[in-house]
């Protein structure tokens, strides 16, 4: 009887163990497909759909509530959904390389601290973003003017800026 006893117990120990540590695989884990990422949608807390020809950011991403991080990195997007501030918890988003020329204002509300965005024909922000916490912003291979650069560094003052030298274009 004993022994049943014992057995028991390590049973449920060892289910609580695993059950426990599938839980925090799912959570440190990057989903490079969103398929995956759907199949287990409360938990996933990183999301990377790079280099995969999209042209539109998946509606399904909205079903992410808990995502933190979304790598939208070397795709063909043209423009960010404003449903994409849903998802509350977000505070990574990369969307470098792609075709993206302006942001809604709306976006501003996304609780952002890391918007990466180098290699897009993107010069200016809206002047909402300047409510936004930003801590990092990466607009390199960006060919910007002086004023223009002037003017996405006064919307975000405490942030660190990563911008190549002011070109001589006009706008």
């Amino acid at each position: 009887m004993r022994q049943k006893g014992y057995w028991l117990a390590f049973s449920l120990f060892l289910f609580v163990c695993l059950s426990f540590s599938n839980g925090l695989r799912a959570q440190g884990r990057t989903y490079k497909s969103l398929r995956e990422a759907l199949a287990e949608k409360d938990s996933v807390e990183s999301l990377d759909l790079s280099r995969q020809g999209l042209t539109v950011v998946p509606i399904e991403i909205r079903e992410l509530r808990n995502l933190k991080r979304l790598r939208l990195y070397r795709n063909k997007i043209e423009s960010i959904p404003v449903w994409l501030t849903s998802l509350k918890h977000l505070h990574y988003l990369d969307l470098s390389s792609n075709y993206i020329d302006s942001l809604d204002g709306r976006l501003s509300s996304l609780p952002l601290d890391t918007l990466v965005m180098w290699d897009n024909p993107i010069y200016s922000f809206p002047e909402s973003f300047s409510d936004m916490d930003l801590r990092y912003l990466d607009l390199r291979a960006i060919q910007m003017n002086r004023d223009e650069q002037r003017a996405i560094r006064a919307l975000f003052p405490n942030a660190r800026i990563r911008m190549d030298h002011p070109c001589n274009c006009g706008r």
